[in-house]
This record gives structure tokens, sequence and C-alpha cells, in this order.
């Protein structure tokens, strides 16, 4: 999620300037990937399948739609494997809500690009990995290292790590989603565009970051229902302050539709989860994590070794 998000000037490139502090959250999905050798020069086969847990929306999209499927699509291409008899079987055990600033999507991207580095035996630090991880969108090559970093340019681009922290955090979504796009033309729209602020681009750690997001009101317009969560996180008990300005520590994540707020114990954090479920809204407790992407070994019973691989996010 963004602890700090700064949107400039929309860019010729259709892009817009960024400025983003992201640290990884231990909600993850699961992806379960089991790859075949086919014939030496069959065409390549994916196949991407979803299961939704924990009250999250089912996602009915088609395979080859799935920025998963995508993401091995891309590599086998970039190192000229797609006709090189690989079968893919992909299942997704799907834990973060979609259309919520979570990067769920971009991160089964990177997770989907670990397992295909791993078919394909390259190491997932190739360059040619993470040129498929920029081009599939701005948050993928984070997820590929996990932890807190500092990301400029349109966002996408590392600049420097910061220490990770692991306090405990709260994510609230109500029903509805955010489009990303409709946040940004609301966004453009605005008359006062805030800058870069100082305390985002140059703390040292996570926790010295000042909690700034400039996309937020685009998006409040865009689902008026994000102000109300927003609102009622800030009244909460056990919710930390910031020791330099006294507020409430809740912020958007990103364009929404998640509100995170970060807590002073876990038990703070199971009350706001248990208080903002009776509201209706879907939430989750959760912590920082200095992990990323990762690969967690499990043997088929009776399958041969290159039939095997799990991919495992945590963040």
């Amino acid at each position: 999620m963004n602890l700090h998000l700064s949107i400039g000037a929309k860019r010729d490139d259709g892009y817009h300037d960024a400025y983003s502090v992201m640290h990884a959250l231990t909600l993850h999905d699961t992806l379960t990937v089991a790859c075949e050798r086919l014939a030496e020069d069959a065409p390549l086969e994916v196949d991407v399948r979803c299961t939704a847990h924990g009250g999250v929306d089912e996602l009915s999209i088609a395979s080859e739609d799935n920025i998963a499927h995508k993401a091995i699509v891309a590599l086998a291409e970039e190192c000229g494997l797609s006709e090189a008899g690989y079968r893919f079987s992909v299942h997704i055990d799907k834990h973060i809500p979609h259309a919520a600033g979570l990067g769920g999507g971009s991160s089964n991207a990177a997770a989907a690009l670990l397992a295909a580095c791993r078919a394909f035996g390259i190491e997932s630090e190739d360059e040619r990995a993470l040129a498929v991880a920029t081009r599939l969108g701005a948050d993928v090559p984070f997820f590929l290292r996990g932890g807190c970093a500092l990301l400029g340019d349109r966002g996408d681009a590392f600049e420097r790590a910061l220490e990770p922290m692991n306090a405990p955090v709260v994510l609230v979504r109500p029903d509805e989603g955010v489009s990303t796009a409709a946040a940004y033309r609301a966004f453009d729209e605005c008359a006062v565009q805030s800058g870069v602020q100082a305390q985002g681009v140059s703390a040292e750690r996570a926790q010295d970051v000042l909690l700034h997001n400039n996309l937020a009101p685009a998006s409040e317009t865009v689902l008026p229902e994000l102000a109300e969560v927003r609102g009622w996180l800030q009244e909460q008990g056990g919710v930390a302050r910031d020791d330099r300005t006294g507020e409430p520590c809740v912020l958007l994540s990103g364009s929404g539709s998640a509100t995170f707020c970060i807590c002073e114990s876990m038990n703070a954090a199971y009350a706001v989860v248990s208080a903002a479920k009776q509201r209706g809204w879907w939430a989750r407790s959760c912590s920082f994590t200095s992990a990323g992407a990762s690969i967690v070994e499990r043997r088929v019973p009776n399958a041969p070794r290159t039939n095997v691989g799990a991919v495992h996010k945590s963040w």
C-alpha cells in the first residue's frame, strides 16, 4: 500500500509524474503453479483460474485477460520460448480485493513471473523479467522486491529502499471499487494539485514517512463513500496518531477503494475490523512486512519434478 503518493502533472506519454512510498503487507494471494513440458515445438499454453475467499468478490474474467496469464505469456515472448512446449496451469486463491488500490493484480503478476522464471531456468533478477514487469504495470517491479521503497518517475522507477516497519494495519473497503482511470481523470480536472511532500521522499525509515496522498480527494469525488470510511476510521479508538501532527494515521491507499489505518496494537486492530464489518464494509487486519513475492516448493505426489511449483506472495 502507499504510505505516500504525490502525483504531478500529466506527461506527454499519457502518464503522470509520481513519487510513491510503497510498503508490503502480510495480506496476500496465493498462486499454485504447475508447469508441464509438451512437444518441443508446441505453442505455449496458459490456463489461469481463481477462487475468492473472505468476502472478496469473484473475478469473473477469461484466463487471457488475467494479468498473471499476461505475465507468463510476455516473459515467454521476451525469452523466445513461445513455441517451446510449455503448459502452465495457475490457480489463484484470492484474498486481496480488486479495484482496492492494494496491488492485488500487480502482485499476482509478480508471482506469476517468479514461477515462469523458475520454469524457464532464468533468475528473477534477469533484465528480461524486470523489463516485462515494468511493461505490465507500475507496481509489478515493487512486488518482486517487497519491503518498503521509494519509487519515482511515473511511480515505477526504484530509487531506494526504506527500513520497513511491522506495525498492525486495518484495511477497510466499501462494496464499490474505484477505477484508477476514473480517479486520474478526476485528478486532472482538479484546479489545484499539491506538490511532492518532502517527508515522503527524504525519510530513511517507513515509520518516519508523513502519510500523504494527493490523489485521495479525486477518488473521493468518484466514490463519495470513501470520505465516510476515512472519517469513521479517524474516530476509532486504538488508531495510532502521528507524533508530529497529532492526526490519526488514516489514509486512502493509491486510488482506492481501500482505506487503511495504523493501529496501536493487534487487539485494537481486531476491534476496528469487527466494528467495520458491522457497518457492512469489507475489513481485514494485517501488518507491515519486509517480504515480497516468493516461491514455496510443494511436491505433487507421484508427479515429476518439473510439475512442481507453488508461488506464495506475502505483502
